[in-house]
């Protein structure tokens, strides 16, 4: 008798221990589930504002533009869609983008007049609806031109979801 106890004791205490595994793994926290910034990214945005040195000039440049259409898909395609308000402005770009969340940067390589240029962004994810990126240097001469206006280093972009 004394034997059958100590065995069911002791039975008793593995399955104790198996179910403490068991919701020590349901409850893990650090699961593939929590969104990566790549995943924030995803979907279509519209320009919301640009800021650079000399303060906001998001109403200067919005003056010549209709809309500012940016897309990152999952695949890690990139597009840019420009109307401008004189139709010589409009331009549609495509290319491919990547994201190193160490480091909060976005790099997006596009093709314009046949000539590869490589964008690299900082980002603050704000919330789910707004993204603000900011480039400094080379980055910020590309897009002045891509935008044929002129900005003084650096500059941040809003993006805005929808």
């Amino acid at each position: 008798m004394l034997t059958k106890s100590f065995t069911m004791r002791k039975l008793s205490v593995y399955i104790l221990l198996f179910g403490l595994m068991l919701v020590g793994v349901a409850c893990d926290n650090s699961s593939s589930d929590d969104p990566s910034d790549g995943d924030a990214f995803i979907g279509s945005w519209s320009l919301g504002g640009v800021n650079d040195a000399e303060g906001d000039r998001t109403a200067a440049f919005i003056e010549g533009f209709n809309s500012v259409l940016i897309g990152f898909e999952r695949d890690g395609g990139f597009t840019l869609n420009v109307d401008a308000v004189v139709d010589a402005g409009d331009a549609n770009y495509s290319g491919e983008y990547g994201i190193v969340e160490s480091n909060t940067t976005v790099s997006v390589s596009i093709v314009a007049n046949g000539t590869s240029l490589p964008l690299t962004f900082s980002y603050n994810i704000v919330d789910d609806k707004q993204i603000k990126l900011t480039a400094a240097g080379t980055t910020s001469v590309l897009l002045a031109s891509l935008f044929s206006t002129s900005f003084t280093a650096p500059v941040t972009i809003t993006l805005v979801k929808g």
